[in-house]
């Protein structure tokens, strides 16, 4: 490959729609949506309640297609439409982690985090044994034979965030990790995200309503308009790496919130005017 060829995005979405029939009426939940994000980037995408931030994730992760528009994902498109249903190969192709940690009840955390590995065919011991390379790297050392009941809620997204990780896909999708975290909590998971992902290596897409984590996060925020949801902007945020929380009390990410949040402002009150919720 010549040294002047261009990156090629991980993911690549251009001109993507998708409408679904509510109440018994079409409705449009995405418009003409356009969004890149290049290998070994963190992108945000924040936007009002209802805007279709999951619906643009479960299309990238293949859980859903669009109407018309193109999505690429390592370099391979798939059709707006597909024979099986779904997106056009992508299915499988990311790790998906959603607001819920979803750990089953019955499992202990170890055996939570190998959910993903026993699914794929790995015999359980080796999965096993694969997990507990990173318990400690992800804050699990000691807690391994518990019960999701006896774990905080930091404790279980950081289970939920190695079921996910164990899976070592490429592309790493979030959809509000960290919303349902009381503030404290919430903040030392971002700061714990920040150190993780700067030794993983992966390309992470972060849903938020936090403008604080986006910024704090991400080398890219887009936000999106209310439903139907189309790129309204794309932030880039130049804040120097490695970060840390401090960040957020300095002029420069006061100056970058600032340019968010009018625009994130409009959006949302625009949603109330038109009277819409979710």
């Amino acid at each position: 490959m010549s040294m002047d060829a261009p990156i090629r995005p991980k993911i690549r979405i251009e001109s993507v729609n998708k409408s679904y029939v509510i109440d018994g009426q079409q409705q449009a939940v995405l418009n003409g949506i356009d969004l890149t994000v290049n290998e070994g980037e963190f992108v945000s995408i924040i936007g009002p309640s209802g805007c279709g931030k999951s619906t643009l994730l479960n299309i990238i992760a293949g859980l859903d297609q669009p109407d018309s528009g193109s999505v690429e994902l390592s370099g391979v498109t798939g059709d707006a439409i597909s024979g099986d249903g779904f997106g056009g190969g992508r299915l499988g192709q990311t790790g998906y982690m959603q607001q819920k940690d979803l750990l089953l009840p019955w499992r202990s955390v170890l055996d939570n985090t190998i959910l993903g590995l026993e699914l794929r065919g790995m015999p359980k011991r080796q999965a096993r044994e694969r997990a507990l390379e990173f318990t400690e790297e992800f804050g699990l050392k000691g807690f391994e034979h518990q019960y999701p009941y006896a774990l905080s809620g930091g404790m279980r997204q950081r289970a939920a965030f190695l079921r996910t990780m164990l899976l070592d896909q490429d592309v790493v999708l979030l959809d509000e990790p960290f919303g349902a975290l009381d503030a404290l909590t919430r903040v030392q998971m971002q700061e714990w995200l920040l150190q993780l992902w700067e030794s993983v290596n992966k390309t992470i897409v972060l849903i938020t309503h936090d403008v604080d984590e986006a910024l704090l996060l991400s080398d890219r925020v887009y936000l999106l308009t209310a439903r139907p949801g189309k790129t309204a902007l794309a932030l880039e945020v130049g804040l120097p790496r490695p970060r840390h929380y401090d960040m957020v009390t300095s002029s420069e990410f006061a100056a970058l919130k600032s340019s968010l949040m009018g625009p994130l402002r409009s959006q949302v009150l625009a949603t109330r005017s038109g009277g819409q919720s979710g």
